[in-house]
């Protein structure tokens, strides 16, 4: 593989993309309807049911998001809420824990565990997680060289937009809960 047609692959379950994009419009139609129910007077319960949806719109789309992005110089893990950017010389072996979990190994000793591929009953039967660890093996082994010298593993805050804003509008909605009262 030529180091100038390297391209960028996301790896994911085939289902996250599926399950997060039908829970948030199903969420986000229960919030409209709850936000459309509030009466002058007890406007706290449709509140707090506002509140609800947004909050667990943020914690499905932050699970559901995780991914490993494969670049030319390094790897990312993208968890829920760390991302890992990992040159490919530092990686070691990427293998499945007993757990079925898809696991990262650093020549400095450190794992990391990937939430897009974290072990399920489901997964012992279909093996994705083991798919997928063969798969970033052969792409360390083919993209490890000389690419990525002086640049060093780093740890990041997981940005996902889409949950950010549930998140602050979940705390917002709430805070307004708690200020309308009754």
């Amino acid at each position: 593989m030529a180091e100038s047609k390297v391209e960028r692959v996301v790896l994911r379950r085939k289902s996250f993309p599926v399950l997060s994009w039908t829970i948030m419009i199903v969420l986000g139609a229960f919030a409209v309807a709850a936000a459309g129910s509030i009466e002058s007077g007890a406007a706290r319960g449709p509140l707090i049911g506002v509140a609800a949806c947004l909050g667990t719109i943020a914690l499905v789309r932050r699970i559901l998001c995780s991914r490993i992005v494969l670049g030319k110089i390094s790897l990312k893990v993208v968890n829920p809420v760390f991302t890992y950017e990992l040159p490919y010389r530092l990686v070691a072996q990427v293998k499945t824990a007993t757990n079925g979990t898809l696991t990262v190994d650093m020549v400095d000793g450190h794992e990391v565990y990937a939430t897009a591929f974290g072990g399920s009953l489901l997964d012992h039967f279909v093996g994705s997680s083991e798919k997928a660890a063969t798969r970033l093996q052969e792409a360390v082994r083919q993209r490890r060289g000389r690419l990525g010298v002086g640049v060093s593993a780093r740890r990041t805050l997981t940005v996902s937009w889409i949950a950010d804003l549930c998140t602050l509008g979940a705390v917002g909605v709430l805070i307004a809960a708690i200020a309308v009262g009754g």
